[in-house]
Parts: structure tokens; sequence; C-alpha cells
């Protein structure tokens, strides 16, 4: 397609000290000779070792539910890579340089804080040695270690090479469980799917040294270390109402499962007093049990039951880690009414609370979280029809529509408010996004109007948008792909966007070709609602089919399509009728 360029306007100068300001960069990307040009600015986080102050740690806890939490379910699979395997073989290969950067860019970041944890933030600046120099990852332990030797008071059980070692040269993660009943801990390679065969050995045999920060009734224990498979840790068995929770603050790269008592008592603390436990291990709590359920180690029905106490949770992290966790059951019952009946119930009260904090929404909530938790409950309350929120809505876009060149609607919330206005409204909403799309002067706007208008509930409004995804004059070609994905992701837009690739795969192809890695995320992003042996057979058909087409970058996601489809129609069969049952018992 067209040649996109991009060049490196300035590094903006920030008014904040070095240490906290944050990595900016603006650049410039021009689409083909003569084509318009946009504007963007990149900021990176800051990094290990700098100081961050307390007003920050709300974004230090999102960065650790998204980067850990998130990260999670791609090295639960039994094909995943170890971040230092293979790295002299396929150096060539584009394949392999993108994912050795996603397994060991997000991989890397979760257990160099785990490293950070045990060895603590000073010791851990001993990294300064290597700035803006070269080195490999051996010089890295040997420096931490020789930081370690000079450290009074600092222990740990073996030396910075062997326990590491273990994390980096060992594919996945484990799940560490504690039967608080004995005080038994034991540790396991953790695979979402218990049926998998892990062919890959191990010279460690699957066994990490874990380090284990833990608490008792809210109190924090002294540091223990899981260095076998099974160990008895005495201080962990409790009686009574006592509890334990292991991994606070997400502090370790491993999930953890308990014994059903404990399970019981914890479920039983966020039910009576959830804020005795941090809002990270809060998210933690609920993200470990979802995928505990997935890999079948605990009933899906407890793993529901930690969204119960959700109408009392006020923080973005756990209903942030909930709703990306509960999104799995919409495979299943975003169609029916009682999905939606216990997600009002469980948003409504998170809805009425940011009524209040905004002042009728007139205001925008003074903390980070709050911000993001906003557009949730805003999201969320109109989704499955909180009274007031629909009008809401409407209410900000008519204005809009009203007076086009005058916008009120709060950035925070355009996004959330565009799709909505769209989604329960007709032709008219849609056609003035349309205009106001083709006449937007900020990339950031055409992008979010450009989602939005996939959000309509009208099947003949979203044909006509997939055929303008093929039109250049309509669609820029770099963002028709992104287009498709976008209506794939709408319930209703999902069969046709499904049947509007099929029917013109071979054209599709040829323009993108095997080089495009959107062809991928197109076939990931419309096969992932698929659930039932109908959708399984025309994928099958649509491989069949267009063999003589080919694939190219997307071959690999048709056959994670397949497969994951054919886990879905599993995952139906068995939990379905009881899922469907424990809905109805929680909204009547």
């Amino acid at each position: 397609g067209e040649k996109t360029t991009t060049q490196l306007l300035r590094v903006p100068s920030s008014p904040l000290p070095p240490s906290l300001a944050p990595h900016s960069l603006l650049f410039k990307h021009q689409d083909g000779e003569g084509g318009p040009s946009r504007v963007t600015e990149v900021q990176a986080p800051h990094l290990p070792g700098h100081h961050i102050p307390e007003i920050t740690m709300s974004l230090q806890e999102q960065m650790t539910q998204k980067g850990t939490c998130k990260k999670y379910p791609t090295d639960a699979l039994f094909s995943h890579w170890t971040c230092l395997s293979n790295l002299n073989t396929q150096r060539g290969s584009l394949c392999f340089h993108i994912l050795i950067f996603w397994i060991c860019d997000f991989q890397g970041a979760a257990v160099l804080r785990m490293l950070s944890e045990f060895l603590t933030e000073p010791v851990f600046s001993y990294l300064n040695t290597f700035a803006f120099k070269n080195t490999v990852y051996t010089d890295l332990w040997d420096h931490l270690q020789q930081a370690v030797d000079n450290t009074p008071g600092l222990d740990i059980p073996r030396s910075v090479s062997e326990i590491m070692n273990r994390w980096t040269l060992q594919m996945g993660f484990p799940v560490v469980t504690v039967d608080t009943r004995t005080g038994t801990v034991t540790q396991k390679h953790f695979l979402l799917d218990p049926d998998s065969v892990v062919g890959r050995p191990s010279q460690f045999n699957y066994t990490w040294f874990i380090p284990i920060k833990w608490m008792k009734n809210g109190v924090d224990q002294q540091q223990y270390w899981l260095l076998d498979k099974t160990d008895t840790h005495s201080s962990m068995r409790v009686s009574g109402e006592e509890w334990v929770l292991a991994n606070t603050n997400v502090s370790g790269f491993f999930r953890v499962n308990y014994d059903l008592d404990n399970w019981g008592r914890l479920l039983s603390q966020l039910n009576t007093n959830h804020q005795v436990l941090s809002v990270i291990n809060r998210a933690q709590i609920i993200d470990d049990a979802f995928s505990l359920a997935r890999a079948k180690l605990i009933n899906t029905t407890l793993a529901l039951r930690t969204t119960t106490y959700l109408s009392r949770e006020r923080d973005y992290i756990p209903w942030e880690s909930a709703l990306r966790n509960l999104d799995n059951y919409v495979l299943i019952f975003d169609r029916t009414e009682v999905y939606g009946a216990y997600l009002k119930k469980q948003i409504k009260p998170l809805f009425e609370h940011f009524r209040t904090l905004t002042a009728n929404w007139t205001r925008v909530p003074a903390g980070h979280s709050d911000q993001y938790n906003q557009i949730n409950a805003l999201r969320i309350a109109c989704d499955v029809g909180v009274e007031g929120c629909r009008e809401l809505i409407k209410s900000w876009y008519q204005q809009w529509m009203e007076n086009p060149d005058h916008n009120q609607i709060h950035p925070n919330l355009k996004s959330t408010v565009y799709c909505n206005a769209i989604a329960f409204g007709g032709v008219e909403e849609w056609d003035f996004a349309w205009r106001m799309f083709q006449t937007a002067s900020l990339a950031s706007e055409a992008s979010r109007l450009r989602s939005a208008m996939a959000c309509t509930k009208t099947p003949w409004l979203l044909n006509r948008y997939l055929e303008y995804t093929l039109d250049p004059t309509k669609i820029r070609k770099q963002d028709s792909i992104s287009t498709i994905e976008y209506i794939a992701q709408n319930v209703v837009g999902m069969p046709l966007a499904w049947n509007f690739v099929r029917a013109r795969w071979s054209y599709i192809f040829e323009q993108y070709g095997q080089g495009s890695f959107s062809l991928t995320d197109l076939i990931s992003g419309i096969t992932m609602r698929f659930s039932t042996e109908f959708e399984l057979q025309e994928l099958k058909r649509f491989k069949e089919d267009n063999l003589h087409v080919g694939f190219g970058s997307a071959t690999l996601a048709l056959e994670q399509a397949i497969e994951k489809t054919t886990a879905n129609i599993k995952w139906v069969n068995e939990n379905k009728a009881e899922v469907l049952k424990w809905f109805i018992k929680e909204t009547t």
C-alpha cells in the first residue's frame, strides 16, 4: 500500500525534574507523497530503579496489573518459548524477532520486577553500572550478585544466577498451591489446557526457586522461599476464621491456588471488608481464580464468586481484572438477559458513585485510576441498561450534533460516548460521525470515530461500513483491517464481518500479502467469539477453500482459531448449564 514515513521531530521538554519526567518523543507521520500528515506523542513509563512518588502508586499498580496479569495467559500455553532459548537460530526471521520482542518484553518485565522485589530496590539500582553500555544477561546476574554480597543483612537461598536461570531458561511459570489445613506448599508448571503435553524438556524439571511474600489475616509475614516441588511451611497452617494470602502485591510471577476452606475465607473477607486486601491483590484473586478455573484446577462457579463483592468495589484495577475475565463469558451469555442482569446489579453502584463524585457528570475525577474507572462505569452501565446512562450519553452526543464546531464531550469519555450514542442511535447518529470522521484534523479523533462507527446495531449500516473498508477513498488502506476487526467485536457485526472476509479473502490477501501481520489480527479478531460446532466447520471449510490462495502471516492464527474454537466448544459443553444456573441464582 502507500508508504507511511515517520520522522522524529523533537523530544518535548517537561516541567518535571529529570528523575520524574516521562520519556517522551514526538513523531510526524506522512501517508505517501503529498498525503495527510499526523503528529503523535509517544511516552514511556519510568524505568526500574527510578524514584516514583507515592502519588503515582496507582499508576504502578496499573502497570503491574497490565504487565503481569495480561502476560500470564500466553505464558501458560504449552507452545510458549523461553525468553533466552533459541537465540542462535532463525535470526534472520522477522517472525522470530517479533516473537522474542513480545515474550521477552512482557515476561522480562514481570520477572525483573520479581527480582527487584526480593533483592530490594537499592540493590537493584546497581544496574547503573551498565548505563549506556552493551551487556549480556550473565553480566547482569554477576553484578547483582556482587551487590548482594556487599549488602549486609540481605540473604537469598541460592545465587542470583541459580535463581534467575530457572525463570529465564525454562518456559512458562508455576502455580503455587497452599493448603492451609496442613501448611503444605506445592508448585507445578501452570498450563491453561490441562490435557496438553509439554514436549520440551527442562534441565530444571520445571521446578522454580520461588520467593513468596504472604500475609495472614491482613498482617504481612516473613518472606518464604519454595525451593522444591513440595514443602511444608507450618506458619501457613491456619484454622477458624484465619486466612492466608500468598504473592502479596503480585510481587512474584506465579499464580496461587488454595484449599477450598481458605478460598471461602478469602471470599468472605472480600464481601465483608474488601479494603483489608490491597487493590492489586483484590485484582489478583479475581485473575488467579478465573485462570485456575480455565485450567480446571478449581470450579468455574468459584471463580465467578470472586466477582460478587464488586457492587462495593470502587477501584479501577479490580474492576478491570473482573471485566477482562468476564469477557470469556460473553461467548455464551452476551445475548441473554441473565448475564446482563448480573452485570447491571454489580455496576449500578459504581455508576451512582461516579455520578456523585463528578457532581452529576460536570467534573473530571481527580484521581488517575478514577478517570479510568469512570469510563468502565459508563461503558458497562450503558451496555446493560442502567437507568439514566443511555439518556446521558445521547444528550451529550446530541449537543455535539447541534453544534459540530463545539464538542463539549470530555476527551476521556469520547470513545465511550461516541460508541454508545451510535449503538443506541440510528442512521442520523452514524452519518454525523462519518462526516466528523471525514473532516477530523487530529489522528486521535479520527481513530475514535472510526472505532465508534463499528458500534451500531443496524446490520445494513455495518454492511455499508464493511464495503467502505476496501475503498481507500473512504478508509485509508492501512486502517481497513483494523476497521473490520472493530466491526467483528460487535455482537451484530461479527457474523457480517466473517461473511465479508470469507467472500473477499482472495482480494484481501492480494492487497495485504504475506508480509502483513494485520492479517493475523484480522483472523484472531473475527473468530474470538466462535464457540459452536457450526462455526468450527465454517472455519475448517474456509481453510480448505482458500488453500490455493494462501494465508501468509495469518496461517498460524487460523490454526490457533480452529484450536481455540474447539476448546470453546468443549468449555461451553462442560460449563454452560452450571454457569447459567449460577447467574440465575445471583440475579433473583
